[in-house]
């Protein structure tokens, strides 16, 4: 088998390196798992350049979700999994960039055999992060609610117009480039703005006198506080990223007169404080989603595992037409 491998915490070109090693054998509650597909995140690259809050040891394999299907189980485990085709949570108890890996039963998510592997790959982390930023802040039984994001053209912000617009929600979206607004509105957003001098007066015109609900953020800085001035009264802005390395802002004013909220969301912590049986309760119904269409993500580029420097490139320098994924076609 072939895996990437961290050996440093450095940029990811100097801190992983491709190897070659025996298929592992699983323990008592573990499975192996022969890899189809590994979806390539910018969170793994401030992974291993130790920006990220956990820290990988060296040696580890790198790669947080994936999909792929079970060939053997450990001692004492279900056999009945042998063959299932599962996706795999980002844990951070396993890596996905390797031709197999072990992971913990419990990190398996069962999925459909005919479904699109890249989409299905993808599943455990921007989906259910979309899912958790509606579902968990603001008034989500009001199905006139509106929802306000930045970086409305990346991934988790796809994911969040077609569930929102799937669940009935309208959608105020700020992008930062002009073509992008073409693709959001594509995907169901109501409106579409882009970042700049004026878009505070372009977001109250979208919103014609009504408020946001809730606002969800992964750029900071002055877009976050445009969407913040918006909130109605008691509503929540979330940010879950920092793409401009600034922070996200809420007026003092709005967050004393307003009663506002900021706070912040680690798809993470929800997995190690929610109890197991709602986590694969959440996924089954998040995997139908994926699986019938309703949800998914532009995928710009594949790579094999021999091509992963191209790939920490290509992840340098994003074009914004869509993820970057491993494929294992060998398998």
């Amino acid at each position: 088998m072939q895996r990437i491998a961290f050996t440093k915490i450095a940029e990811p070109a100097q801190a992983l390196e491709l190897v070659s090693a025996d298929e592992p054998t699983p323990g008592p509650g573990e499975a192996l798992v022969r890899m189809e597909a590994a979806t390539i995140n910018q969170t793994d690259f401030l992974y291993v350049a130790g920006q990220y809050f956990l820290a990988p040891t060296p040696g580890d394999t790198i790669g947080s979700e994936g999909v792929g299907r079970v060939t053997a189980v450990g001692p004492d485990t279900d056999t009945a999994l042998v063959g299932q085709r599962v996706a795999l949570l980002a844990t951070y108890r396993h890596g996905t960039w390797s031709t197999h890996t072990v992971a913990a039963v419990t990190d398996l998510i069962a999925v459909p055999d005919d479904g699109d592997a890249l989409q299905l790959a993808m599943l455990a982390i921007n989906p259910m992060t979309a899912v958790r930023l509606l579902r968990d802040h603001g008034d989500p039984k009001n199905p006139h609610r509106w929802v306000g994001q930045t970086a409305a053209n990346s991934a988790v912000g796809e994911y969040v117009v077609k569930l929102a617009s799937h669940l009935g929600y309208r959608t105020l979206n700020i992008v930062r480039r002009a073509a992008a607004a073409d693709d959001v509105r594509g995907w169901g957003a109501d409106h579409v703005v882009v970042d700049g001098p004026d878009v505070d007066r372009e977001v109250t015109e979208a919103l014609g006198g009504d408020r946001l609900d809730v606002a969800v953020d992964s750029v900071g800085g002055p877009a976050s506080a445009v969407l913040g001035s918006h909130l109605r009264y008691g509503g929540t802005l979330v940010t879950y990223a920092a793409q401009s390395g600034q922070s996200p802002v809420v007026s003092q004013a709005d967050l004393i007169g307003n009663q506002a909220s900021l706070t912040g969301f680690w798809l993470y912590n929800w997995w190690q404080r929610t109890p197991l049986t709602r986590v694969r309760d959440e996924y089954r119904e998040l995997v139908g989603l994926v699986a019938d269409g309703t949800l998914s993500a532009r995928v710009d580029r594949t790579f094999t595992l021999t091509d992963w420097r191209d790939a920490v490139d290509a992840a340098r320098t994003p074009s914004g037409a869509g993820k970057l994924l491993f494929t294992f076609p060998h398998n």
